[in-house]
């Protein structure tokens, strides 16, 4: 692997999953872009944020932004599966910069939760739809 890719994968891997206030409601923005084909990376980074995201007082709105990271059937499989298997209940999730193959597989799988799912492009419009009404 290049310096450069490299590089950006400590870019990615630093940057921080985090809550923040929008428009009248909390979004929990799950941050695992930028890990290119690091798909282990990419599992243990949203494990590791689990903790956080598994916690009462955290969001139920959450954007899952992958913008430059290659995310596959079997990574979309452990996030949902692990969202539907949080004690808390979610209300609204947005993938965000997913290949339109995933996007087909995301629409797929969302007909079989219990909580809103779609998937979008753009990151102003996806923090609009998920804490307008």
């Amino acid at each position: 692997m290049g310096g450069q890719i490299v590089d950006r994968i400590e870019l990615g891997l630093k940057k921080k999953s985090f809550s923040m206030f929008f428009n009248g409601g909390e979004i929990w923005f799950e941050h695992l872009d930028s890990l290119y084909d690091q798909t282990e990376l990419i599992k243990q980074k949203f494990t590791q944020d689990l903790l956080e995201i598994q916690r009462p007082s955290t969001s139920s709105f959450i954007a899952v932004i992958l913008d430059e990271s290659n995310i596959n059937s079997e990574i979309l499989d452990l996030i949902i599966n692990e969202f539907l298997n949080l004690d808390k209940q979610l209300r609204k999730v947005v993938f965000i910069g997913l290949t339109l193959k995933m996007k087909r597989y995301v629409k797929k799988r969302s007909a079989h939760t219990n909580f809103l799912i779609i998937c979008m492009d753009d990151l102003e419009k996806a923090k609009e739809w998920l804490v307008k009404n």
